[in-house]
């Protein structure tokens, strides 16, 4: 639903959204300045208006500025509901990203809320087994782990990891994903055995992961996770 073209200055606009640098804080007014001059010219929904949106929040996020994020993300829910409705997909991703948008501003009742009515909606309009459908799922089961109710969460992720794995190989990234999300729920909720046992699952995993040139990633998550299982194995001598 784009406006009109690309000109030169919409491309200058929207160039420093091209690559993840973080901005230094004095860019900031030239940040909003040059997002409402892409909505301006090229409409709210066109890819680079989204894409310029997109980072910002995600810089946003990573300096700590949730109200902002929070801000942003109610937002887009609104316009995007008044403009394609509650059960169109961008909108359910936009509501999915209200939830972790709360979340990060430590409204974890509101999160979880949020959470279960995108799901609910996300099984009505998309069906159980849609992969956005699966990792909302885990979502609410990672915010219930974080607010308080580690148990509920528990049980809620050993539930779509035990379905996951059922699938093999054709879904090993998201059993990776959900099996490293249990860890984390059975840490907060003092299963340090179990927790150890996952992750020893997961290191061997990552030990036969090939990154190809990228070889720092491997490094990094493999480092990562032995000081996880330190931690864990500290943890359990503790108790």
């Amino acid at each position: 639903m784009s406006r009109s073209r690309r000109t030169f200055r919409t491309w200058r606009a929207g160039r420093r959204f091209r690559n993840w640098r973080q901005p230094r804080r004095r860019e900031w007014p030239g940040i909003f300045r040059d997002v409402a001059y892409l909505t301006e010219k090229l409409g709210r929904w066109h890819p680079d208006t989204l894409r310029a949106r997109w980072w910002v929040s995600q810089w946003l996020r990573d300096e700590d500025r949730h109200t902002d994020v929070l801000r942003l993300a109610e937002a887009e829910v609104a316009d995007r509901t008044a403009e394609f409705g509650e059960d169109d997909p961008g909108t359910l991703r936009s509501r999915s990203s209200l939830a972790s948008a709360l979340r990060g501003a430590g409204d974890l009742d509101g999160a979880v809320a949020v959470a279960r009515a995108v799901v609910a909606d996300s099984v009505r309009v998309l069906g159980p087994d849609h992969p956005d459908t699966r990792s909302r799922r885990a979502d609410i089961a990672r915010y219930l782990a974080e607010n308080g109710n580690p148990a509920e969460g528990v049980r809620l992720l050993r539930t779509l990891y035990t379905e996951s794995r059922a699938f093999g190989s054709e879904r090993e990234t998201q059993t990776r994903s959900l099996r490293y999300q249990l860890i984390v729920a059975l840490e907060l909720g003092g299963e340090f055995p179990e927790a150890l046992d996952l992750l020893g699952e997961e290191i061997a995993d990552e030990a036969g992961t090939v990154y190809g040139i990228d070889e720092f990633t491997g490094d990094h998550n493999m480092k990562h996770l032995r000081e996880w299982r330190g931690r864990l194995l500290a943890k359990a001598v503790i108790r």
